[in-house]
């Protein structure tokens, strides 16, 4: 990914710089240093980084290639200082950052020492973080171009407050920075909760933990006291939720973090309250209403990432997974396993992850696994990796161990389908869908109604938590589709065709797949607009729409769910494997 962005970026560059008259380009050997405005800032504030280039000569056009910590910064801006470059293509990839700077004005390149770039970022964790300047790419106005590694790279000291400590400039490379620890106690481990810059954020500092030599694990506790002042200066969002922060920051040594709190604050107690637990490990969204009122005992509860290797997997498993992140989140009370499981209160687990370069080309097949206690994987459809923070999401109703993989699931009949081989083969190698043999899609085989509500639910996860349905009487019990009809009756997705029958066999109408699958979105709130009928007058056919399916119709098509074809919707038409499976991707991709 970062290749093609690279890829891109230069032809942007050059079509622009095709522009400008051509000049005679001089050779150079041009060096470049990185200078940090603050050594040491608080959490809240910003720090600024200029990147100097010396020996410069003919300089019409530059890309330049930035690696930072976006768990600790969180980029604002970046500007070139030159006079006449403005940035082109600004690109952010998780932890790396790629500017693209061209001369637009009818002049020759710039030569000498100058400020190539000023960037900004807000500091948002409390630690040691080093901005490391990659390499760049030169373009003169011959449009030459050589490629320099960039050799510089500036290192801040994040913390709670201000101490007394240089706060001068740091030239960058010889990384010598003031102790983050350094200070009174008062400034440390809890200080960020009285900071203005701080609210609703508690920032746990390795002094702050104790260590177990045996396990590895660091624990922290947090006392009632601490966390209701935090929740008191936290801000409400736009869903009337309060979000605490809490980052425990690295412990030398540590495979594992434990986080003891009170278990009031993970006990339904009518707040709508979301605690974010942030560690080295990974980071976990917990929300007030993990457990019933009363159904834990306990004063105190605590949550443990920790890094769980690969001990208990075969060969198999170990390979596809390498040496990518296997973790284990789970909650514990006195050293004893709590068995947590709540399909109303999902939490959401987000791992740093920097893929590799196969990874870039196909993101979206990167995937997590849940590991069962006997090893096997159960893959999480909800997996994710967000480019954007750099990490791996996916939300979970019960902790266990969970791995991260690179699946490239593909049929060998799907080479030809350029509307739908890519949605195929991103559901299949998240376990979404399957083929009809391992190596067989058979894309145009007509889909069931049995088939589709299953590849529905799957999709959403919807599960029996709220309970099963009546059962169908033309459905048996031991048919793979029976617990999926019956979670789908119960919700309120179908009633059947009447007479308490489904007709399981018979094939989907395209206007019966849009019926099940609006109301399926409705049920799991993935949709609350209200639907305008007006939408589907656009289409040639829609006086052959079912007055049933008419408000479905328009609200899948007003959600860019639907598109039709022909300029029709085709409402009576039966529905084939390859089309259900591109609705389906439309839906993932479309999950909150």
């Amino acid at each position: 990914m970062r290749r093609n962005i690279r890829s891109f970026s230069l032809m942007l560059l050059v079509g622009i710089l095709l522009m400008i008259p051509r000049f005679a380009y001089a050779a150079g050997t041009p060096t470049f240093a990185m200078q940090l405005n603050n050594a040491q800032a608080t959490v809240g504030n910003e720090i600024q980084v200029t990147v100097t280039g010396n020996n410069i000569t003919d300089l019409s056009g530059y890309e330049m290639n930035i690696d930072y910590d976006n768990t600790l910064l969180e980029l604002k801006s970046a500007k070139s200082s030159v006079s006449g470059f403005s940035a082109v293509i600004p690109q952010t990839d998780g932890r790396h950052l790629q500017f693209v700077f061209s001369k637009l004005s009818d002049v020759s390149g710039e030569n000498g020492t100058m400020v190539l770039a000023t960037v900004t970022f807000k500091t948002v964790g409390l630690g040691k973080t080093t901005i490391q300047l990659k390499d760049l790419i030169l373009v003169d106005s011959k449009l030459n171009s050589q490629t320099i590694n960039g050799n510089a790279n500036v290192t801040a000291s994040i913390v709670t407050s201000s101490n007394n400590g240089d706060n001068g400039s740091n030239s960058g490379n010889d990384g010598s920075q003031s102790n983050p620890n350094s200070g009174s106690t008062a400034n440390r481990g809890l200080g960020g909760i009285n900071n203005p810059n701080n609210q609703g954020i508690i920032i746990l500092q390795a002094t702050d933990a104790k260590l177990d030599a045996i396990t590895k694990i660091a624990t922290f506790v947090l006392n009632k006291t601490t966390l209701e002042s935090t929740i008191q200066q936290a801000e409400v969002n736009e869903q009337g939720i309060k979000i605490i922060k809490i980052i425990m920051n690295e412990v030398s040594g540590a495979t594992a973090y434990k986080l003891q709190v009170p278990s009031i604050f993970l006990s339904s107690n009518g707040s709508l309250i979301q605690i974010q637990v942030v560690s080295p490990i990974a980071s976990v969204l917990l929300s007030s209403s993990m457990f019933h009122e009363n159904e834990i005992t306990n004063e105190d509860i605590a949550l443990q990432i920790g890094d769980a290797g690969l001990r208990k997997l075969n060969e198999s498993l170990i390979s596809q997974i390498g040496d990518r992140p296997v973790i284990d989140i789970s909650l514990k009370s006195s050293n004893n396993t709590i068995s947590w499981s709540n399909p109303d209160a999902p939490v959401t687990v987000s791992v740093p992850y920097s893929p590799n370069v196969e990874e870039l080309q196909s993101p979206e097949h990167i995937v997590v696994w849940y590991l069962t206690g006997d090893g096997q994987v159960v893959p999480v459809s909800n997996g994710k990796y967000d480019a954007t923070t750099g990490s791996v999401v996916f939300k979970t109703t019960h902790f266990s161990e969970y791995a991260i993989a690179f699946v490239q699931k593909t049929f060998n009949d799907i080479t030809s389908l350029d509307w739908a081989k890519k949605q195929i083969e991103v559901l299949a190698s998240k376990g979404i869908i399957n083929g009809v043999t391992e190596q067989m899609f058979v894309p145009n085989q007509p889909v069931t109604r049995a088939d589709f509500l299953l590849l529905l639910t799957r999709t959403l996860e919807l599960n029996r938590s709220k309970g099963l349905g009546d059962k169908f009487a033309d459905v048996y019990e031991d048919d793979y589709y029976d617990e999926a009809l019956r979670i789908a009756r119960k919700a309120g997705i179908t009633e059947g065709v009447g007479n308490n029958l489904f007709k399981p066999h018979d094939s989907i109408t395209r206007e019966d797949m849009i019926v099940m699958t609006e109301r399926a979105l409705r049920v799991t709130k993935q949709m609350t607009s209200k639907s305008k009928e007006g939408y589907v007058k656009q289409f040639s056919d829609y006086a052959q729409i079912s007055d049933y399916a008419l408000s479905s119709v328009a609200a899948l098509v007003d959600m860019g769910l639907v598109q039709g074809y022909d300029n029709a919707i085709h409402p009576k038409e039966t529905t084939n494997r390859a089309q259900a499976a591109v609705l389906m991707y439309n839906i993932y991709s479309n999950l909150k």
